[in-house]
C-alpha cells in the first residue's frame, strides 16, 4: 500500500489519528489594550460575571486578543488549499472571525525532535509562546513544565468555560488521571486507550484452504501455525515475531497466553503494582517460544536481525500467517500482503489462552495525542478554553464539517478534541449503515469510510476489515464489554531511578530473552530476576507503588 494513502485514510478519513529557532512571545494584548480576565465590557455578550456558557456564540474580543502559537504538528500528510498557508489559514481566520482571538502562529514544523528541541530552548530562554504544543511522546517535557511553574492552571476556566459538547468529549474519567495535584494544566487530545491495544490477525483464507477453524485456545493457535508451516516447509513460519513486547511486529498474544505483560505495571493480588517482565508467567511464555523457535515456527534469526523490517518482510512475502497488532494493521502492513497474493485474507481476533483463565489484551490508563500548554501568566486563559469550543463544535457539534480532503487541517487548530473512543464509534455506526442503507445518522466523516467500503476499490479492503461488519475496531468493543482489558498502571513520569537504571534492566532482559528463546536453560530466568531485583528493579518497584498511593 502506498505510503500516502495511508496518511491519507488515518488522518483524512478517520480525521485525528493511530509521534533551534526561537520566537519570542508577543505582548498577550491587542495594542496593550487586551482586557484583564473577568473584565466583561471587553467581550461582547459576555454575561456580567465574567463567566459565559463556554459556547461558540458567548462573545468575541474586542479589540482582538493577540495569542502566540507554536503549532508544532504541520506534518507530511498538512496540505494548504487556496493558498493558505500556516500563518494565513482556516483555523487562523476562524478563531478571528468567530472569537476575537488573533493567532501568530510560531514553530510551524512536523512532530519531531527537532520542534521539541527548539521548544526546549524557549523553556530555558523563558520566551515560550503564549500557547504551546507539547507531543504525546514528550511527557517527561511536559512534567518539567509544569514543575518549573510554567503552565498556567486552568482547572477553574475550563469548569467555568467548557460547553457541554467538550464536556462530553473529554470526560472526566479521562480527564482525572491527567491532573496534578487535583489541577488541569493542559488540554489533551485524548484517545480512548482501548483504542490502542493489539489484537490478533489470522489469514483466514488459509484456514479455508485447510478447512481448519477459527482458534478457540492457544492450543489451537499452535496447531494452525504448524499447520501453515506445512502449507511451505521451506518457506513458511507461522508466527510473526519481533522483540518489542508491544509494538507492531510483537509477541503480545503470544505472552498474553501464559497470562506474562513484559513491561508493564500490573496489580497483584494485594492490589500492589508488579513489573511483567519478572513473573513466573513470563517465564513459562519464554519456554514456549523456546519451544516454538525448535519447531521452526518462528524465522530463526528473528531474535538478530532488526526486528521491524525483519518481521515485515515475512509478512508481506507470505511466510507467516498470525501477527499480533493494532486495528488499524490491515491498511498498513496486511495490505502488502496481497501484493505477492490477491487471495490473501486477514480477520481479526481477541487473544486465547493457554488454560482456562481468559488472555487479557494490554491497555495503558491513559492516551493523548498531544498536550496543549497555555503560558503562565497569559491574560486571558478562558480564551484557549473558547477556541476548544469553537473546535468541538467545528468537527464534532450538531452540524459538523469535515476538512477538504488530503488537508488534514485539523492539525493545526489551537487545540483539538475529539470524541472518546471515536473509531469504535464510527465502526458501531457504519456497521449499522451498511446493514440498514441509511446514512442519515453517520458524521461526515463516517460517510466517507461509509463510501470507501461500498465502492469497493482497491483501497477498501484495509478500511471495511476495520470499519466494516465485524470490523476490528468492533473488536476492540466486545473486549470491553467482556471485560478483556488488563491495565498498565503507570503512566507518571520516569522515577528517580529508573532515570539512571532502566536502560541496564531493559539490556538485562533482551539478553535474557534471546538466549532462553535460543536454547538457554529456562531456569536462567531465575538468575535474570534476581539480578534485576538487586540492580534496581526492586528500588523502581518502591518508587512506582509510592507514585500509586500517592495520586
Amino acid at each position: 500500500m502506498k505510503k500516502t494513502f495511508f496518511n491519507f485514510m488515518v488522518i483524512a478519513l478517520v480525521m485525528f489519528l493511530v509521534a533551534s529557532c526561537s520566537s519570542k512571545s508577543a505582548n498577550n494584548t491587542a495594542d496593550n489594550t487586551a482586557p484583564p480576565k473577568g473584565n466583561d465590557s471587553s467581550v461582547v455578550g459576555e454575561q456580567e460575571n465574567g463567566t459565559n456558557s463556554g459556547s461558540i456564540s458567548s462573545g468575541k474580543y474586542d479589540p482582538p486578543l493577540k495569542l502566540d502559537f507554536a503549532v508544532g504538528r504541520v506534518d507530511s500528510d498538512v496540505n494548504f488549499p487556496d493558498g493558505q498557508t500556516t500563518k494565513d489559514n482556516k483555523w487562523t481566520r476562524l478563531v478571528e472571525e468567530e472569537l476575537g482571538i488573533k493567532l501568530n502562529v510560531t514553530l510551524a514544523m512536523a512532530a519531531s525532535s527537532e520542534y521539541t528541541q527548539k521548544l526546549n530552548s524557549l523553556i530555558i530562554t523563558n520566551e515560550l509562546p503564549d500557547l504551546f504544543t507539547v507531543h504525546h511522546t514528550e511527557y517527561n517535557q511536559l512534567d518539567q513544565i509544569i514543575r518549573a511553574g510554567l503552565a498556567e492552571d486552568i482547572t477553574d476556566v475550563f469548569y467555568e468555560h467548557a460547553s457541554p459538547l467538550v464536556r462530553e468529549l473529554l470526560p472526566e474519567e479521562a480527564l482525572e488521571p491527567l491532573k496534578r495535584d487535583g489541577k488541569l494544566y493542559f488540554i489533551p487530545q485524548l484517545l480512548n486507550p482501548a483504542e490502542e491495544g493489539n489484537i490478533m490477525w489470522i489469514r483466514t483464507d488459509w484456514l479455508k484452504k485447510l478447512n481448519i477453524q477459527e482458534p478457540k485456545t492457544f492450543q489451537d493457535i499452535i496447531a494452525i501455525a504448524e499447520a501453515f508451516k506445512a502449507l511451505d516447509p521451506a518457506k513458511n513460519y507461522g508466527f510473526q515475531a519481533g522483540l518489542e513486547s508491544w509494538d507492531m511486529y510483537s509477541l503480545s498474544g503470544f505472552f498474553a497466553a501464559y497470562h506474562a505483560y513484559p513491561d508493564a505495571w500490573i496489580k497483584d493480588s494485594n492490589g500492589n503494582l508488579v513489573n511483567g517482565t519478572i513473573q513466573p508467567e513470563t517465564k513459562a511464555a519464554l519456554k514456549s517460544l523456546q519451544e516454538m523457535k525448535s519447531k521452526g515456527l518462528i524465522n530463526k534469526e528473528w531474535t538478530i536481525n532488526d526486528d521491524g523490517a525483519k518481521a515485515r518482510e515475512d509478512l508481506v512475502t507470505g511466510k507467516v500467517g498470525i501477527s499480533f497488532g493494532k486495528w488499524w494493521a490491515p491498511e498498513w502492513p496486511l495490505f502488502m500482503t496481497k501484493d505477492n497474493d490477491q487471495e490473501a485474507e486477514w480477520d481479526a481476533f481477541a487473544f486465547v489462552s493457554i488454560d482456562d483463565k481468559p488472555a487479557l489484551h494490554l491497555k495503558n490508563v491513559v492516551s493523548a495525542s498531544s498536550f496543549y500548554v497555555l503560558k503562565k501568566g497569559y491574560s486571558n486563559p478562558e480564551a484557549l478554553i473558547k477556541m476548544l469550543n469553537l473546535q468541538a463544535e467545528h468537527y464534532w457539534g450538531d452540524n459538523p464539517t469535515v476538512d477538504p480532503e488530503g488537508s488534514s487541517l485539523w492539525k493545526i487548530a489551537p487545540v483539538v478534541s475529539e470524541p472518546w473512543g471515536k473509531n469504535i464509534q464510527f465502526q458501531a455506526a457504519i456497521e449499522a449503515a451498511l446493514a440498514s442503507g441509511d446514512t442519515s445518522k453517520l458524521h461526515p466523516a463516517a460517510v466517507q469510510i461509509y463510501e470507501m467500503i461500498k465502492n469497493e476499490g482497491e483501497d477498501s479492503w484495509g478500511v471495511g476489515k476495520e470499519y466494516g461488519v465485524n470490523g476490528s475496531l468492533g473488536l476492540y468493543a466486545k473486549l470491553t464489554k467482556n471485560n478483556l482489558w488488563i491495565n498498565n498502571e503507570f503512566f507518571g513520569t520516569p522515577t528517580e531511578t529508573m532515570a539512571t537504571k532502566q536502560a541496564n534492566l531493559d539490556k538485562l532482559f533482551q539478553e535474557t530473552f534471546i538466549s532462553i528463546v535460543e536454547g538457554a536453560d529456562i531456569n536462567t530466568f531465575d538468575t535474570f530476576v534476581e539480578q534485576w531485583k538487586s540492580q534496581g528493579g526492586d528500588d523502581i518497584t518502591k518508587e512506582v507503588n509510592d507514585w500509586y498511593r500517592s495520586k
